[in-house]
């Protein structure tokens, strides 16, 4: 069996300013690290290079912690005991550039007139000579189309793991609305595209007389993830019973929408507006609204494929994501697998090959049977991706046909997981203070069980107090206990 080479360069390409008001963003890049290690080298035996900028804190405490989580399973390399652990070492490489600016981790790595940045390149350059020579199966991971990455992929000879930058278009609020009612999925009542705040003025109003008392604005861009490029217009005190409200009027109430990102102003968001241009959708309310994520892949070969789904855990009004609970509520999970393969057929039909796609929807309901709406389109892996690919490879499973995971035992595992657990008592705090304190109490994972908790994006504890983890547990009830009792076992720095 040929074994992988994986090279891992996780950037996420959205607005560099949007990434220096996300709390910890420059360390986004790291929270596939832990499952590459599991995947890559502990189950397949394969070689790992994995780039970060800046480097990891504590790197070989936390590549020891991630090639410790199987213990003496997932033996791919036929060894044990201590020669096992010594292999599996051998095989992992990080590289860190030190470089803690908001840039794209794609930009630093690429960057020409750094000499930092030509060594790591050169070492990367290299590894993947170096593996090509033992024949083993060499490609490049990145987390979502890029074209610098992509014409990196070409220069080192190897293909990516993405979609052609190319197909980034694809992925705008626009574009995602069109193709999922082409798709025949229902939709939220929404504007076509709109190049300013007056055209945008006229398309709120028309919702406006059409009964919508609160809509949100998105901007189109693909540069503002996360919820992040949104705003809220809460209209029920503007508009007349009969909804004949003016343009003039919502012109003068935009200013007062409610931006999910509070460190932006109305007249930098406007601004924004003409630069990348914005639609407005009628706001969606229930008291028992859920939203639930499908993770998809297509194939080289042009296959559409389900890969997960979540109900995702929203902060911000509903708007940005902070975590997710595997998998999705039953009640609804086929509806949504359904409508996720739907709108993977319909990028095939569009020429795209090789690449994830994620597609967020609202549901409302029970009353009258659940109300399945497609929300947005992502061209790209989401942040359901680490932790989904994560407890896959502690498990050494993949989904059933209905979506869920079972252990080697025959019993079902779902997990709970956050990206977002912070406090500022531990700023400061090292990931191997961490690592200890769950690796050494009942919370921690343990192959044997298929269930506890696993860390990731440990280095932004010490500037920002904030890491991530996914909770395995046998129910719902047993994952959620796991990430209270968590919270509680986090030693102050």
């Amino acid at each position: 069996m040929t074994r992988p080479a994986v090279v891992c360069v996780e950037s996420r390409e959205c607005s560099p300013e949007l990434l220096e008001r996300l709390t910890g963003a420059t360390r986004f890049p790291e929270r596939l690290a832990g499952p590459a290690i599991v995947h890559t080298v502990c189950r397949s035996g394969g070689r790992l290079l994995y780039v970060t900028a800046p480097p990891m804190v504590e790197v070989e405490e936390q590549v020891r912690y991630y090639l410790g989580l199987l213990g003496e399973e997932g033996g791919a390399l036929g060894l044990s005991g201590e020669g096992a652990a010594a292999a599996r070492r051998e095989r992992v490489r990080v590289l860190g550039l030190e470089d803690s600016s908001s840039r794209w981790l794609s930009r630093k790595v690429l960057d020409p007139g750094n000499p930092h940045a030509a060594r790591l390149r050169a070492e990367i350059r290299d590894f993947v000579a170096a593996q090509a020579r033992d024949g083993s199966d060499v490609r490049l991971s990145y987390f979502e189309p890029s074209a610098p990455l992509e014409e990196f992929a070409r220069s080192l000879g190897v293909p990516g793991d993405q979609f052609p930058s190319s197909a980034i278009p694809l992925g705008t609020k626009s574009a995602g609305r069109e193709l999922l009612a082409g798709a025949g999925i229902e939709i939220p009542a929404g504007s076509g595209l709109c190049r300013s705040t007056g055209e945008l003025a006229r398309a709120v109003a028309e919702l406006a007389r059409k009964g919508h008392r609160k809509v949100v604005i998105k901007l189109d861009s693909t540069a503002y993830g996360g919820g992040l490029g949104n705003a809220v217009l809460d209209l029920r005190d503007v508009v007349p019973a009969d909804g004949d409200v003016s343009v003039g009027r919502i012109l003068a109430e935009l200013p007062h929408a409610e931006l999910v990102d509070a460190k932006l102003n109305w007249r930098e968001f406007s601004d924004m507006i003409e630069e990348s241009g914005a639609l407005a959708e009628e706001w969606i309310e229930d008291e028992a609204l859920a939203s639930p994520s499908f993770q998809g892949r297509l194939t080289a070969s042009g296959e559409a494929e389900a890969v997960s789904t979540h109900d995702q855990v929203l902060t911000a009004g509903g708007q940005s994501y902070a975590g997710c609970t595997f998998p999705a509520d039953a009640a609804y999970r086929a509806t949504v697998v359904d409508h996720g393969l739907r709108v993977g057929r319909a990028l095939l039909e569009r020429g795209l090959r090789g690449g994830d796609y994620g597609v967020d929807f609202l549901v409302t309901g029970p009353a009258g049977g659940h109300r399945v709406l497609g929300c947005e389109l992502n061209l790209r892996a989401t942040g359901t991706k680490h932790a989904f690919t994560m407890v896959t490879g502690l498990l050494g499973t993949v989904p059933t046909a209905d979506g869920r995971l079972f252990a080697a035992d025959g019993t079902e595992r779902v997990y709970e997981a956050s990206d977002a657990l912070t406090d500022p008592r531990w700023a400061g705090l090292l990931p191997s203070r961490l690592i200890g304190a769950v690796t050494g109490s009942p919370l921690g994972y343990d192959a044997a069980r298929g269930t506890g908790v696993v860390l990731h994006m440990l280095s932004a504890l010490v500037e920002h107090g904030k890491f991530g983890a996914v909770c395995v547990g046998r129910d719902r009830g047993e994952a959620r206990g796991m990430m209270r009792g968590l919270r509680e076992l986090v030693p102050t720095a």
